[in-house]
């Protein structure tokens, strides 16, 4: 009810049908939600990109995390320091080429801290890149070999410096620098193996072997592998179905020493999903020549793990 009081100072109605019931206007939205999780000021990637939080960052964000998740792991546990010469292992594809570049950032802020240096104290560590060439094993076309060779050249070329250089080694040359030969006896050893499942993971062995020969031939003292967490989650199943969960603790390790070269994986902690994002966000090329889907119990375990990353 009104007071009816002229010295009233309170404000109130004069009359009490004048009291408004209309509930009070609701609190603007909030679009934080339609932002970057970690700048709040820039969108968001495409929805469907990614699950989870990453798929809450913007481009810059994203690409900022990935690579501190590389720079961390290579921190932590030392996997290159000044004095070290490392090789890449370049098979074009996303994982492979993430692994070339954040290597090479990593190298040119090394570079770039040298020069600005005035006692020259750390040198800065070398980088080569080393392309396992399988058209012995794969029915693949020497052109299609030949232009993917190429464009490797070309990638690689145009990484500012200092000067990477490109080791392309027919994987036949495990056996001899006589690639006739070599050629012959893999063939034989392949065709000795009667599964699919134990093909390919000979065929695995063997381009670790090379690998290992081309890093100790040139003087390289770490060998740097692209294997992200979706490949090793494959690898660690297979394993298990295989039997030999035994070695799996060294296996998945971000370094492994067991080689005369020991084996890095500074990726160890991104997804494939997450690396093919990247590729297509700062447009780096990729390419695979000897794109040969896994089968046998490989096959079914690659099957299972994308349909669980997708879901």
């Amino acid at each position: 009810m009104s007071c009816n009081s002229s010295g009233c100072q309170s404000n109130c109605y004069k009359n009490g049908d004048q009291v408004s019931d209309s509930p009070p206007p609701p609190p603007a939205a909030n679009n934080s939600s339609n932002l970057c999780l970690k700048c709040k000021t820039n969108s968001p990637i495409t929805p469907g990109s990614l699950s989870g939080d990453e798929a809450r960052f913007c481009a810059d964000c994203f690409r900022s995390n990935i690579y501190g998740k590389f720079r961390l792991a290579v921190a932590s546990h030392a996997m290159i320091s000044p004095s070290d010469n490392v090789l890449v292992a370049f098979s074009g594809g996303p994982s492979s080429r993430v692994a070339l570049q954040f290597v090479h950032v990593l190298q040119d802020r090394a570079q770039k801290n040298f020069e600005a240096s005035k006692d020259k104290s750390l040198p800065v560590f070398g980088v080569g890149v080393a392309f396992i060439d399988e058209s012995a094993v794969y029915p693949v076309s020497s052109d299609k070999v030949d232009g993917a060779i190429q464009d490797m050249r070309s990638v690689v070329s145009n990484l500012a410096p200092p000067t990477k250089q490109l080791h392309v080694v027919p994987i036949e040359n495990i056996y001899a620098s006589d690639s006739s030969d070599g050629k012959d006896r893999l063939t034989k050893l392949l065709d000795a193996v009667n599964d699919a499942t134990g093909k390919e993971d000979l065929l695995l062995h063997l381009r670790m072997m090379a690998l290992q020969k081309v890093a100790s031939q040139n003087g390289y003292n770490r060998l740097i592998l692209g294997s992200c967490t979706s490949r090793i989650a494959c690898h660690v199943l297979a394993a298990t179905v295989k039997g030999r969960g035994y070695s799996l603790s060294a296996d998945i390790q971000y370094v492994d020493a067991r080689w005369e070269v020991p084996v890095v994986l500074p990726l160890r902690d991104c997804t494939s999903q997450e690396l093919n994002l990247l590729c297509h966000l700062d447009g780096l090329k990729t390419l695979q020549p000897f794109d040969s889907p896994p089968s046998g119990i490989n096959g079914l375990i690659s099957s299972f793990v994308n349909v669980l990353q997708d879901s």
